[in-house]
């Protein structure tokens, strides 16, 4: 099981949000909608790349960061996913959506970090 595919179904709606148009808003919704897209797709790498395109135009946007965050869970890169996660929490401290998915990968997290689950020799977890 991919930890960021669990909660990639959590964060769709997160993008959705967004203005239309050819503001900076619209530029992000288009970059969040192309990288939801590419994660439905399991394309991790693309994903990220959008992500991280809207995190460009909207660095403290909530939404984007727990995008953002979870592409980094897929992709292994754990410590990079939990600073991410910590500073959407703070952009959005009441977002129920961001608790849960904070709280989901901290569980997780605590085990990688303490060595429970067995990192690979490229330094990413198994699962």
């Amino acid at each position: 099981m991919r930890w960021g595919l669990g909660l990639l179904v959590v964060a769709i709606p997160l993008g959705w949000g967004c203005a239309s148009g050819n503001t900076g808003a619209g530029q992000v919704h288009a970059e969040l909608h192309a990288g939801v897209w590419a994660a439905e797709h399991n394309y991790w790498q693309e994903a990220l790349f959008r992500f991280e395109r809207a995190k460009e135009l909207e660095p403290a946007d909530p939404e984007v960061l727990n995008d953002l965050a979870v592409a980094l869970e897929a992709l292994g890169r754990y410590d990079e996913a939990m600073t991410t996660y910590k500073q959407a929490l703070q952009a959005s401290p009441k977002s129920s959506t961001l608790k849960k998915n904070y709280a989901r990968f901290a569980e997780f997290y605590t085990s990688y970090a303490k060595g429970i689950i067995p990192k690979k020799d490229d330094g990413v977890a198994s699962h």
